[in-house]
């Protein structure tokens, strides 16, 4: 839940930063917009993570309580799903690149946009969302093992 809790609390100003980084390169700040570059983090987010968290919560305690099905079936659902999301965040540079390289925007130096943005979020919050993704994935797989062992 912190990944979009500081999403939401820092994502409008690193959003400010990448537009002035695009606008000091030349282009208009829409161009972001347009290629669904958002860097903000909205109460939606913020809400589908805490209901995330309800339901694993949920799943633990049905798995304490010697009912594992439910946990049979949402926790793949999160590990693609989750391990997707956490993916398209652990590796946003290449994402973003490759979004603007589709479009054939090429003249954008992504290195100095994401470099914006990036520089606005606290130095805890890449390490934050590299150890969301090793939860979501390896986390998954291991509850899945476990209930397979056991």
């Amino acid at each position: 839940m912190i990944v979009p809790l500081a999403g939401h609390r820092y994502g409008t100003a690193a959003q400010h930063a990448a537009e002035a980084e695009v606008r000091r390169q030349g282009h208009l700040p829409a161009i972001l917009a347009k290629h669904g570059l958002d860097f903000t983090a909205g109460i939606a987010s913020v809400a589908v993570s805490v209901l995330i968290a309800a339901v694993l919560a949920a799943l633990a305690v049905l798995n304490l309580g010697g009912q594992p099905l439910f946990t049979w079936i949402l926790q793949p659902i999160l590990l693609i799903a989750g391990g997707f999301v956490t993916t398209t965040q652990v590796f946003v540079d290449r994402y973003v690149e490759s979004a603007l390289r589709r479009s054939n925007v090429t003249t954008i130096d992504t290195k100095a946009l994401m470099g914006a943005a990036k520089g606005v979020f606290p130095g805890w919050f890449r390490p934050l969302v590299m150890t969301r993704f090793l939860l979501t994935t390896a986390g998954s797989l291991a509850i899945l093992l476990s209930l397979a062992t056991s």
